[in-house]
């Protein structure tokens, strides 16, 4: 599953810098159920897709924001069927830039890029 998980991050890094994210994202969501209340296989299946998406992360010598992190964990779950949620958000930092970041909402808990969202004022869902 990690290996899936590095080829989705390397394919989704490329598609973000080569093509506008609302062409992306509408190609990832287009038929897609919306994602209600999680059941614990799913859940289960969440966490596992979790850990792909970071054990790839950590392992890999290229660096993965949280987006194309966020874009993988959503094609590794929709490929499993299950339902869920990209969330885009953005905070001010103590130099008053702007900050966005990216997460993955099963229901609504986190399963990928959740540390911290609390910070973030929802800006979009997807999925």
């Amino acid at each position: 599953m990690s290996a899936e998980a590095l080829a989705l991050l390397g394919f989704f890094r490329v598609c973000l810098a080569v093509l506008p994210v609302h062409k992306i994202v509408g190609a990832m969501t287009r038929r897609s159920a919306g994602a209600g209340d999680a059941t614990e296989e799913e859940l289960a299946v969440a966490l596992r897709v979790r850990w792909a998406v970071e054990a790839a992360v950590r392992r890999s010598p290229v660096r993965f924001v949280c987006f194309p992190q966020t874009l993988a964990g959503y094609a590794m779950l929709r490929r499993r069927g299950v339902a869920s949620t990209m969330v885009y958000g953005v905070k001010r930092s103590p130099e008053s830039e702007l900050i966005a970041h990216t997460w993955l909402v099963l229901g609504e808990r986190a399963v990928v890029g959740g540390g911290g969202t609390g910070e973030f004022a929802e800006v979009r869902r997807w999925g």
